[in-house]
């Protein structure tokens, strides 16, 4: 029975353990960052998943630049998409969808034109979608004409609340009855089975007649394909191109430039977000290929993270040191690596993100828990060795060699444990970034944490708690105050701001007479966030204004004076200021989410041609309108370790800022080096030279120089945002400027350009 009873202890032990850690995940898997989180890393096995063997058979047809410079701006004459409508189907086009707003009339002409093209096809799907106007929300809807000569599929986006697309309503509420999603009507005239096996799947009703119509709708997860999409420019075909790579097969006809159209982030996108019209393809694609993505049941779900909370107790409870520290890696890993197998060959969802949040707490509650194991196992222990001296007091017996032994060996066992606990008091100690200090019922320090020594330069041992208090400059809006039994505020120390609290500290073996506990919590991260919303706030009112204004006034002058001549630049510089506008607020954000770090810095290989020649094609358009010609000036290939997208960004800057400020007609050339123990990357521009004097401020944030032209758009963000990327890779950023033109550099260490030339990597 004896031999039973700790068995039966430890059991339970580990049960209660096991519960309060699933208690513990399940609380904390509704934190909406933790939540977030959890997706992206669902998010992650998109990127990861092999490319499909097959090819896709949508085909995506772009309104892109090279259409727009060949037949005009924005918006075409109707006359124009029903020609590229004709020409499609003529072509043998299995279904055509038009992911364009047809809601405002041009002229009888052309709108009939159009509308004609569209009955003539047969197969014709247009979309609308949700506006915001000021008096609320509205449909956005074709014209009459259209709706009547093509089937109508709503465009909306469902975004969650990190901004990235990973879901799509199947069917909205509209005023006349409920409406299918654009893709979703483009499927069911090209596969109406799979189509409807593919929303009897998510308990989606395929049948028009009898289903319930509801004001929220059921979202559907999309199963991103990693591939591209086959792709033809507009104006391929507007020009009667070959275009025998769409008989039979169904047409999404989309924007695809930043400037028109939505863009949306996917769990694919990278350095920019992804055209609607291949949102809508990848909608699509997956219907047809009966790619579904599903999470698994809640039930089971909830028995995934209990058994895996079960299994974190047990080994933790059994390992120690490094050993843990090991088997933590291998249980997070094993973890990441099971939901990755599940996505792939189940298309199922499994809470990888609580699984591994359960992996993760395991070793704060099962050493929270020994702890309090151990300080209950010595003040029993203290008790009764207590007790066993006042018995021995009141009646002395006989004083042998096996009293005397007795009394060493629960000395013995009693020092350990005490050693024990005094490492384990210690060791939570150090572990918290908080200054924590304990001082005795005379203000006299007695136990500290390494940060609070930092925090304090020196500590000497005789420092009591006034003057440790007299250091602190009390906050004028959140002064020290008593709350509760102690006194909690605000404070700077040395210039930083901490939370305080000063508690009591109850009677103890180490300090009988009580003694208080001081605890410091830094508050830099709420300071930045305050500076960046204060930033934030100047950069809407100062920086926003000026092209908001511009594009208000244009547009009341051709709506008041559609006659007069002052009109005929104002589509031009309402174009112009949106465009100025946009390449604003998408700067900014990745600036400020490199200062708030949303998301830690990753370590990839980086090949810097590939990551040149990916700026090169996004910048072409913008150095053709400049007259520039990029040039990339390398005979081999370089490689750094580093965050792919934050690099490609760094290099989209530089080589922006080139064409802008170079000189009309020349050359933007980009050259990779080694240097020693750095990779140097250099983009030179030719032009008048920078003064010197400027060339130190050139990296700050919101700085112009003198040179810069008073008409072109900028706002000083673009090298601060370089230099911070360098800097976050452990780099560095140079200039240098003199009468041939200005070159900016990003030095990175050159780790992996050593590890390919040894042919290691």
């Amino acid at each position: 029975m004896n031999a039973v009873e700790p068995g039966r202890r430890a059991w339970g032990q580990n049960a209660g353990l096991c519960l309060l850690l699933f208690a513990m995940v399940v609380a904390l898997s509704a934190v909406p960052g933790i939540r977030e989180s959890q997706a992206k890393l669902t998010d992650s096995y998109f990127r990861l998943a092999p490319k499909p063997r097959q090819r896709s058979p949508v085909v995506v047809v772009l309104i892109d630049d090279e259409s727009l410079q060949k037949f005009g701006r924005w918006p075409w004459s109707r006359i124009l998409l029903a020609r590229l409508t004709n020409n499609l189907s003529q072509a043998g086009a299995q279904v055509i969808g038009l992911d364009i707003l047809l809601s405002e009339p041009q002229s009888a002409q052309t709108d009939g034109a159009l509308a004609a093209a569209l009955q003539g096809s047969g197969r014709a799907v247009i979309a609308d979608k949700i506006g915001t106007y000021p008096d609320g929300p509205h449909w956005v809807e074709p014209l009459p004409a259209f709706a009547l000569a093509a089937v109508v599929g709503h465009g909306q986006a469902a975004l969650d609340g990190d901004g990235i697309c990973r879901r799509f309503p199947a069917r909205e509420l509209a005023l006349d009855g409920s409406r299918w999603a654009f893709a979703v009507e483009v499927a069911r005239r090209v596969a109406p089975l799979r189509t409807s096996a593919f929303l009897d799947a998510y308990g989606i009703p395929s049948s028009d007649e009898g289903s319930v119509l509801v004001a929220r709708p059921t979202l559907v997860p999309i199963a991103f394909r990693r591939d591209n999409f086959e792709t033809i420019s507009a104006a391929t075909v507007l020009q009667g191109g070959e275009l025998a790579a769409v008989r039979g097969r169904p047409v999404l006809v989309g924007f695809g430039t930043a400037e028109l159209g939505d863009r949306i982030s996917t769990p694919l996108t990278s350095v920019a977000p992804s055209p609607g019209v291949m949102v809508h393809a990848q909608i699509l694609d997956s219907i047809l290929a009966g790619r579904r993505l599903r999470p698994v049941s809640p039930w089971l779900a909830l028995l995934l993270v209990l058994v895996t909370c079960g299994l974190v107790v047990l080994f933790f409870r059994r390992w120690r040191g490094w050993q843990a520290v090991g088997w933590l890696l291998f249980l997070a890993g094993a973890v990441y690596f099971a939901g990755l197998l599940v996505f792939l060959w189940g298309s199922r969802v499994l809470p990888a993100g609580q699984l591994l949040l359960a992996v993760l707490l395991g070793p704060v509650a099962v050493y929270s828990a020994d702890f309090v194991l151990v300080e209950r196992s010595l003040t029993q222990q203290l008790g009764e060795l207590r007790g066993w001296l006042a018995s021995r007091a009141k009646s002395p017996g006989r004083r042998d060699a096996t009293d005397l032994s007795w009394k060493l060996e629960l000395l013995r066992r009693l020092q350990a444990e005490l050693g024990s606990l005094y490492e384990l008091h210690q060791t939570l100690l150090e572990t918290t970034q908080d200054l924590v200090a304990i001082f005795d019922e005379q203000g006299r320090l007695l136990l500290h944490n390494q940060a609070f020594t930092s925090g304090f330069e020196a500590v000497q041992p005789g420092l009591r708690l006034d003057e440790v208090r007299a250091r602190l400059a009390p906050k004028d809006d959140a002064p020290l105050s008593a709350k509760g039994t102690g006194v909690e505020g605000e404070a700077y120390l040395d210039g930083e701001l901490y939370l305080v609290r000063i508690v009591p500290l109850p009677a103890t073996t180490l300090s009988p007479g009580g003694g208080t506990v001081m605890e410091l919590a830094s508050l830099r991260t709420r300071v930045e966030r305050d500076r960046a919303r204060a930033e934030a706030l100047g950069f809407i009112t100062h920086e926003l204004r000026t092209p908001l204004v511009s594009i208000q006034g244009f547009a009341d002058l051709m709506m008041q004076y559609p006659g007069s001549p002052s009109c005929a630049q104002a589509p031009e510089t309402i174009f112009r200021e949106s465009k100025r506008l946009l390449a604003l607020i998408n700067s900014y954000l990745d600036v400020l989410r490199l200062d708030a770090g949303a998301r830690p810095i990753r370590s990839d290989l980086v090949k810097l041609e590939e990551a040149v020649r990916q700026v090169f094609d996004i910048l072409q358009p913008l150095a053709a309108a400049a007259h520039a010609r990029l040039v990339f000036k390398d005979g081999e290939s370089h490689a750094v370790m580093g965050d792919a997208t934050l690099i490609e960004g760094a290099v989209l800057n530089l080589v922006s800022n080139a064409i802008k400020y170079g000189e009309p007609g020349g050359d933007v050339s980009v050259h990779c080096r080694r240097e020693g123990g750095e990779m140097v990357l250099a983009v030179h521009n030719q032009g008048e030279p920078v003064p010197a004097q400027e060339l130190p401020r050139l990296f700050e944030p919101y700085y112009r120089g003198s040179g810069a032209p008073a008409g072109l758009p900028g706002w000083g963000l673009g090298l601060a945002f370089v230099k911070r990327i360098a800097e976050k890779h452990g780099g560095s950023v140079r200039v240098k400027s003199e009468a041939g033109g200005t070159a900016f550099e990003i030095r990175l260490p050159a780790s992996a350009e050593i590890a390919v030339e040894r042919g290691t990597v």
